[in-house]
Parts: structure tokens; C-alpha cells; sequence
């Protein structure tokens, strides 16, 4: 999607030790998981440089004078925050227009998709931005994960929490809404899966739908097939959680995002 749309993506990075990997890029999904559950160094995260976006807005305005930058929520990261500085570094001649999309991974991705489909269609900047805030409120994503041990490790839980959530099989439900934010709790994966399903099902008719999954993508691919059940002819993408957000869920992640009308 992102080369069909001809979106540019900035990463963000995960680092192991000494060593620093741009996510998805230095590092596929698939190698993080296992450095994750096998390395013996927890990674930490952080957000892209000024010199990434100053660099990146740079070499857009070489092609175009109007640039729309859609980001991570300001309450969940500091990547919006450094999007704002480096746009007063930018030499160009070029309009930047920010977005704080208060989410993330693909609640905001599915903003981007509409935007940059309205882009090709020839809506201007102007519009565009403001068709994105308007969209930003119906933007909704729930998270699930067998374990909160690395939600603990990320500073998003207690060891008390983990204990308890451990010793009676709970699946905690996490709500990214500006904050990530607790959402609820269940018994085992099954349940976990049939609250993500009913969670899409509680909000308006979607124009758009996501699945994110960290390792399994079989059990991504039966809710998909669920989600096409309860929404025929929405388009649902798929995709796996990056290294920053999966540092947190773990490696059985599994997300819905919702874009309403």
C-alpha cells in the first residue's frame, strides 16, 4: 500500500544492546520476534531524529510543494512533537501540514490510506487536512496479548498485575486513544479474539478495517475472515505489529483497527 499509494514512511527504532535498527526496515518482523524472546538484552525504543523528518521533508519538496504528515498520537510518542521542530528547519519552499492522528499503529495507517487516496484524487492540501482531523475521532483501535509481562517492561503495568493476570490465564483488552489505555480483561485467547470482533461490530458502519498480528498469522487471517463476515465489502488489511509497538505486546499481539464513515 504504501508504494501503490506512494506514501513515505519514517520509522521509528528499536535498539538491542548497543545496536539500533530503523523498524521494518533494519529489522522484519520475524527477526524481532525472535530477538525478542531470545536476546538476552530487552529493546528500547525511540523516536525518529529531527535530522529524519528535516532530511525526508527535504527530499519531498524536491517533487512537491505541499506535504501532509500524519503521526503517531503526541500523548503515545514524541514523533509528532520532533515532526513540529524539524518543520522549522526545513529550507525548502513547502507547506507542511501536521496531523496528530491521538493513535497508532493501523488506526493511523488506515488515516494515511484515505489521505493519500484523496491526494490522487486531486484534493488539495488544505482540504486534506482537514479532512483528516475530521476523521481522527473515528479512528478506534483494541489490542490483545497473552502476557503483560512485556507491557510490565515497558513501564504500561505492574509486576503485581502480571502475577495475577499470569496465574489466571487473563488476556488484558488495551485501548489506544490518545493514551494507551486499559480496556477490559478475559479468560483465554478465544474470548480475547470474540471481544476484537465484538468491539468493530459496536461502532458505525466502517470505510475501512485492519488486522495486526505479531507471529500468527493464521489466527490473523480466521478473524480477518470473521471481520468480512460482519462487514462484507469493506476492505480489511492485514499486516504485522512493528518492532516498537510489539517491544510492549509481545509475540502474540493481535489488533483491529476501525475507521468509520
Amino acid at each position: 500500500m504504501v508504494d501503490e499509494l506512494g506514501i513515505t514512511v519514517i520509522p521509528l527504532y528499536v535498539q538491542f544492546g548497543k545496536k539500533s535498527y530503523r523498524d521494518s526496515v533494519d529489522l522484519t518482523g520475524a527477526e524481532f520476534y525472535h530477538k525478542l524472546v531470545h536476546d538476552a538484552d530487552y529493546p528500547k525504543t525511540s523516536t525518529p531524529n529531527i535530522n529524519d523528518f528535516v532530511t525526508t521533508y527535504n527530499e519531498l519538496a524536491t517533487k512537491t510543494n505541499e506535504i501532509i504528515s500524519i503521526h503517531l498520537g503526541s500523548k503515545i510518542s514524541a514523533t509528532y512533537n520532533m515532526a513540529v521542530a524539524a518543520t522549522k528547519e526545513v529550507e525548502a519552499d513547502c507547506r507542511i501540514e501536521l496531523v496528530d492522528s491521538q493513535t497508532t499503529i493501523m488506526a493511523l495507517g488506515l488515516l494515511v490510506i484515505e489521505a493519500a487516496k484523496a491526494a490522487k484524487e486531486g484534493m488539495n492540501l488544505s482540504q486534506l487536512s482537514d479532512m483528516v482531523h475530521k476523521l481522527v475521532p473515528k479512528a478506534h483501535v483494541l489490542v490483545t496479548c497473552d502476557t503483560i509481562k512485556y507491557l510490565v517492561r515497558g513501564g504500561h503495568a505492574s509486576k503485581t498485575q502480571a502475577l495475577l493476570a499470569s496465574a489466571l490465564g487473563i488476556n488484558p483488552l488495551i485501548q489506544i486513544k490518545e493514551e494507551v489505555l486499559p480496556f477490559g480483561r478475559v479468560r483465554g485467547r478465544a474470548k480475547a479474539i470474540d471481544a476484537l470482533c465484538k468491539y468493530a461490530k459496536s461502532f458505525s458502519p466502517p470505510r475501512g478495517l485492519a488486522v495486526e498480528y505479531a507471529t500468527d498469522a493464521e489466527e490473523a487471517k480466521s478473524l480477518v475472515g470473521r471481520l468480512a463476515d460482519m462487514f462484507p465489502g469493506i476492505p480489511t488489511y492485514t499486516s504485522v505489529v512493528g518492532a516498537v509497538v510489539g517491544a510492549h505486546l509481545g509475540p502474540h499481539g493481535l489488533a483491529v483497527s476501525i475507521l468509520e464513515q
